[in-house]
This record gives C-alpha cells, sequence and structure tokens, in this order.
C-alpha cells in the first residue's frame, strides 16, 4: 500500500488562509506539513481555535500565525471524523519491534489534550533514547511504544515508496538549539 505524501509545487497560500479563517472550531481536518527534521506528513484529527495563541491548532501544532498560514502548512483540507480505534499495546509493540528508519507508517494516538488524531508520514530514527519518531510526534522509545500510541500501521518500508527520506536525528543539540 503506498500513501500521497506529494507537497504541492507552489503553496496557495490565498487558498490555505481560507481555509484557516472558515475552519470551524472542533472541525475534522487534515494538514499537509512539511519540516526539513521530519520530512513531509499529515496530520489528522479535530481542530482547536486557541484562546492564548488565537489561531487554529491540529494535535498542537500551530497551522498560522495571526490568520497567516505556517511555513511548514501546505495543504489544510476538512476530513470525515477518524474512526475510532481500539488501542492494542501488543500490535503496537510487534509493529514497532520491525520499524525502519525511513519506512512509511500511519500512527494513531490518543492525548488528553488533543484528542484523538494521526499522523502519516515517514518514520524518523533518533540516537538519543533510541527511539522513533513522526512528524514529531514519538512512537516508541528503546523498544517500548509510547503512551499515546494506540495503532501504529507500517504502510511500506524504506525503499518501496518513493518519498524522501529525511535523515537520522544523531545529535539532541540540532534539535533544542545546542551545540
Amino acid at each position: 500500500m503506498n500513501y500521497d505524501l506529494s507537497a504541492p509545487a507552489r503553496r496557495d497560500i490565498k487558498g490555505l488562509t481560507a481555509a484557516i479563517e472558515s475552519a470551524e472550531d472542533a472541525a475534522s481536518l487534515q494538514a499537509r506539513l512539511s519540516v526539513p527534521r521530519y520530512g513531509v506528513f499529515d496530520l489528522a484529527g479535530r481542530a482547536r481555535r486557541s484562546p492564548i495563541i488565537g489561531g487554529l491548532l491540529l494535535a498542537g501544532t500551530a497551522l498560522d500565525q495571526n490568520g497567516k498560514p505556517t511555513k511548514p502548512l501546505q495543504v489544510l483540507e476538512t476530513i470525515p471524523e477518524l474512526d475510532p480505534v481500539d488501542p492494542d499495546a501488543g500490535a503496537v509493540a510487534a509493529q514497532l519491534s520491525e520499524l525502519s528508519h525511513g519506512d512509511l507508517v500511519t500512527v494513531r494516538f490518543s492525548d488528553g489534550a488533543y484528542g484523538d488524531f494521526g499522523v502519516t508520514g515517514i518514520a524518523v530514527w533518533s540516537v538519543p533514547g533510541t527511539t522513533f519518531l513522526v512528524g514529531g510526534w514519538l512512537i516508541g522509545s528503546a523498544g517500548a511504544p509510547a503512551p499515546r500510541v494506540t495503532e501504529l500501521v507500517r504502510l511500506a518500508p524504506v525503499g518501496d515508496h518513493p518519498w524522501p527520506v529525511p535523515a537520522q536525528i544523531t545529535v539532541v543539540g540540532e534539535d533544542i538549539g545546542i551545540d
């Protein structure tokens, strides 16, 4: 199974701005984001309008600043509500044990603050903590699934999908700004 992670050749800023403005609180949305650390990934779930930052959030990720799309945001669309997932820690652990850096995955999370949401993208391996992440969200560490993960599906192993694979994370300082 392959999943389309194509980013548009050119961002439609006016279209993204209109989508952000028209999105209702608790709407089911899917956002395609592109960041160098994690590549292109889709984030799907219920969006929230934050009274604190004054913008639209999806799984804690800001989609706009002052009504303008954030730079990582490539596509924003309304989707049907995500189907519920029955968590199966054993199935997640089995999938995690077979995971490799660069695999195309879809991961479902359940978080008290952000609700249930999904991330589809490239699994990125990190030396610190021997962890796997997708779109910045922790899949598992030292072979154990992250507590918020409710489902992990490997859509395609590295080499069997056409999407660019981000570099492994080898230094913590790269992510938090210390050398």
